[in-house]
């Protein structure tokens, strides 16, 4: 038997089904229009939060590793932090209040033995900008230290290409040693959680203004013979680390620098810098 319905409700429907239909449709591409705006704010909010790098996975070398959220990451193959680009305008302000008119008790010999160590170098773009920031006089050594061998190898072929050595640059030019990149910068493939492990050399200035360095060299060597260390670290390498920094900064008297985030553990220390400035100084001021 077949049901016979209203002709106004199951027939052509006439005026108003027509103009129910409108609405209806018409709702649907509102909701579809907001539907579209949050999924694009989200998409942004993402973008905002996930690191720069993932549409450039080349920058990650032989890693295949892919960083997710902004805190975590592929601990158990020791890679404590992704490579991320440093900011060049908090780096630049940072510097700004960096000291490095004193040199900090160290094994090195010299007049000055500051030394800047970046642990977790990347690029090296750190180590580049402080030393043409800073004079040979002021600071006449910068190291870095990564676990990723192919970015360190392309940092330091770039770098190679992009500053020549000072003994190739005309002579009239008289700042051009005191600003000379290449006999200032060291780089260190190796774990920088592990103190006594020998680092593989990838880069250090040409042999006759190199440093005598220990064999092998380590990266407690390295701590030691340096007055400042550099982190651009998530907090949760940073938390990791915090040790070794407190360790560094109140027994050692070493100068602190991060850069983003703060390190709770040496929040009693802090200098200069603020979640404002997007960068921590910490400094002991322990005699």
């Amino acid at each position: 038997m077949y049901h016979v319905g209203n002709p106004l409700t199951l027939g052509g429907g006439g005026k108003h089904d027509s103009q129910d239909k409108e609405v209806n449709h018409d709702h649907d591409l509102n909701q579809e229009h907001d539907q579209t705006e949050e999924q694009q704010l989200q998409e942004v909010e993402e973008e905002e939060e996930y690191d720069r790098y993932k549409d450039n996975p080349e920058l990650l070398g032989e890693t295949k590793f892919k960083a997710t959220r902004m805190f975590s990451y592929d601990w158990a193959s020791g890679y404590v932090s992704p490579y991320r680009p440093t900011p060049r305008d908090i780096l630049t302000n940072m510097l700004q209040h960096v000291d490095f008119s004193v040199s900090a008790p160290s094994t090195m010999s010299g007049n000055n033995n500051n030394a800047i160590l970046d642990l977790g170098c990347g690029d090296g773009l750190v180590l580049v900008q402080a030393l043409e920031t800073f004079s040979c006089s002021q600071l006449p050594r910068a190291i870095g230290v990564d676990l990723d061998r192919p970015l360190l190898e392309a940092a330091r072929d770039r770098i190679q290409q992009e500053h020549p050595s000072a003994s190739l640059q005309s002579i009239s030019n008289s700042n051009s040693s005191e600003y000379d990149i290449l006999s200032r910068l060291e780089l260190y493939h190796g774990d920088l959680t592990d103190m006594h492990d020998p680092l593989t050399t990838i880069m250090t200035p040409p042999l006759s203004n190199a440093i005598t360095l220990p064999d092998p060299t380590t990266m407690d060597t390295l701590i030691n013979q340096s007055t400042h260390l550099f982190v651009y670290l998530l907090p949760e390498a940073l938390s990791k680390l915090a040790p070794l920094l407190l360790d560094a900064l109140v027994k050692k008297h070493k100068v602190v620098l991060s850069m983003r985030w703060e390190i709770p553990e040496l929040s009693d220390h802090l200098v200069h810098g603020g979640e404002h400035h997007q960068f921590y100084i910490y400094q002991s001021t322990a005699k």
